[in-house]
């Protein structure tokens, strides 16, 4: 498969890996703070780790989809962040350290893509990047946290 048709498929993995995830958390999920713990870990994993592995292998493929320059270094540098958190997630749901930890892990990366998502809107309207990807992308962003943050909040009581 082609680095480009690879970032594609990675646009789709991303909602359907976190219906999924959503889905499996109430399943097995017994409590609102196990089916966090259940989500907390997948949704990192997938939004974290998709965006890691598409900014550290398919660079240049990934910045052409979205209408951005190839800036490698920052990738790499983007790439690595978002890796450190799906690792962390991963670590605290194996470590079972608590609600707490899942919560921060979870708003870490929620507030990486909020932040992200407002960089989208930026180009978008400053530089005209109107490529449908990066108009969705804060889009996708505000209906992720409509998903996760009722979540938190009930594991949180």
């Amino acid at each position: 498969m082609k680095k480009r048709q690879l970032v594609s498929v990675m646009e789709w993995v991303r909602p359907f890996g976190v219906s999924a995830a959503i889905f499996f958390s109430y399943y097995y999920g017994s409590s609102p703070v196990s089916r966090f713990h259940i989500l907390g870990l997948f949704i990192v994993m997938i939004m974290s780790g998709t965006t890691a592995f598409e900014s550290l292998f398919l660079g240049e493929a990934a910045s052409r989809k979205i209408g951005y320059p190839h800036n490698r270094a920052y990738q790499i540098q983007s790439g690595l962040a978002n890796a450190a958190m799906a690792c962390v997630a991963c670590f605290i749901y194996l470590s079972n350290w608590g609600k707490y930890a899942d919560a921060t892990i979870v708003l870490v990366m929620l507030t990486f893509f909020t932040f992200s998502a407002v960089n989208h809107v930026v180009t978008a309207f400053v530089l005209g990047n109107l490529r449908p990807v990066n108009l969705m992308r804060p889009a996708l962003t505000f209906l992720l946290l409509i998903v996760v943050l009722p979540a938190l909040i009930q594991a949180l009581r």
